[in-house]
């Protein structure tokens, strides 16, 4: 019980910000209480996963301080901004870890991570496109994950994969792409995945290229659904009308996701170590780039300026791998991207063998969001929302394992050979 109300509490107080040291989440008050407490020295040994991880995020920990320090002589303020960031979010792993580490604890933070979201969102949308991204998305992710375990424990797969498309398409209704494709790929890897097909290099390679070719003739209808007015809102038909070629894929993701490709072009500037924590856009030349991948004129309009130059004019960057290259240069990249590789590698392994436990749907819509969250998503997520989201993804990885051995030792005591399980699983 006690644990079920740290979690309702955690999941609660995200939604309210404590000015210390920049901002903290008020949940993160609960992290700083009971990491400590919750924190076992065996966790290193019993779950090497966790160790690695826990290193990389120190690693990034000392390449921050390195840059922050000694190269670019960054301010107290932004500097200790983003070595609490950091901090945050190591605590926040450990204490996670023993948290949501059963099927129990993570229906229940997805749970009231859904009545937060109804409560206590309110204040972050500004027009009805906003409105349905930041309000009723979250909203819906939520329910649907805690419908699709239901289903999915009850064997009702076929209207599992019917209230997903729904879903689906309601996100495409609604000029919310990411999300309506998350719940598609989603609906899609869990359909194939349960039909006991056997996954090789053969099997795989065709299943990527029947993707491929139905995602290119959904794109296609999506296309000219929007650009007829049939489906979807302004914000989608102002973007897919400025683009040379409205039907590759590829143009639309590079001006919707304009900032993760100015961060190349900051990472070229300072390549080795980075641009220091929460670094300025003091030129906005970076800013300036994703206006020209946007459709902007070369200056990006005399407004636009304006507005970006009446801001805080941080480098911008959706992108946690991109981030932590920006913030920290080459070697705070390789740590985040070690974090980043650790938890697909785990996710790939849900995936594709752990359709026995009842948490599947959540490992598979979780794992597709965590991929999309190190490309696309700013750096701060890696404090605030992937610490929860991995520790799931590891804890649903062990408990896969633990049954694994469990079925293997049952096999050997009826006199079949086992062979000896390496301490981590390494994908075929």
């Amino acid at each position: 019980m006690f644990k079920k109300i740290q979690i309702a509490a955690y999941g609660l107080l995200s939604a309210f910000n404590v000015a210390v040291i920049g901002q903290l989440k008020a949940n993160e008050f609960i992290v700083l209480l009971f990491a400590p407490l919750t924190f076992k020295m065996k966790d290193f040994k019993d779950y090497p996963y966790f160790r690695k991880i826990i290193f990389a995020m120190i690693g990034l920990l000392v390449f921050q301080f390195i840059t922050d320090i000694f190269v670019v002589d960054n301010t107290a303020q932004n500097f200790l901004r983003g070595w609490a960031g950091t901090i945050m979010g190591i605590l926040s792993f450990i204490f996670l870890f023993r948290t949501l580490d059963t099927e129990s604890a993570v229906m229940t933070f997805i749970f009231w991570t859904m009545v937060k979201n109804i409560f206590f969102t309110d204040d972050i949308v500004d027009s009805d496109m906003s409105y349905f991204k930041f309000k009723i998305v979250p909203i819906l992710a939520s329910a649907l994950q805690l419908m699709a375990v239901y289903l999915y424990k009850r064997g009702k797969i076929m209207l599992m994969m019917g209230v997903m498309m729904c879903a689906c398409l309601m996100c495409f209704a609604n000029d919310a792409r990411s999300s309506g494709m998350l719940f598609f790929l989603g609906a899609g890897i869990i359909w194939l995945l349960n039909r006991d097909i056997q996954i090789n290099r053969r099997t795989l390679f065709v299943f990527i290229l029947f993707g491929s070719i139905v995602f290119e003739l959904c794109y296609v209808f999506y296309v000219k659904s929007v650009l007829s007015n049939q489906l979807g809102g302004g914000h989608s038909s102002s973007q897919l009308e400025r683009l040379e070629n409205p039907y590759n894929p590829f143009e639309l993701l590079m001006t919707g996701r304009g900032e993760t490709f100015a961060a190349i072009t900051a990472i070229g500037d300072k390549p080795w170590f980075g641009h220091g924590s929460w670094a300025k856009d003091k030129n906005l030349k970076y800013y300036r780039i994703i206006l020209a991948l946007q459709g902007g004129d070369e200056d990006g309009g005399d407004m636009n300026l304006e507005k970006a130059d009446s801001v805080d004019r941080y480098i911008p960057s959706h992108s946690v791998l991109m981030g932590g290259w920006i913030a920290c240069g080459l070697g705070g990249f390789i740590c985040v991207f070690l974090i980043f590789w650790y938890l697909m590698k785990m996710t790939f392994t849900l995936v594709l063998k752990a359709q026995a436990l009842p948490l599947y749907p959540v490992y598979v819509m979780m794992g597709i969001g965590l991929l999309w969250t190190f490309l696309f998503s700013p750096f701060q997520h890696l404090r605030f929302t992937i610490p929860a989201t991995g520790c799931i993804i590891m804890n649903g990885y062990y408990d896969w394992l633990y049954m694994k051995n469990n079925m293997d030792n049952e096999e050997g005591d009826d006199g079949e050979p086992v062979q000896e399980e390496e301490e981590h699983l390494m994908l075929n």
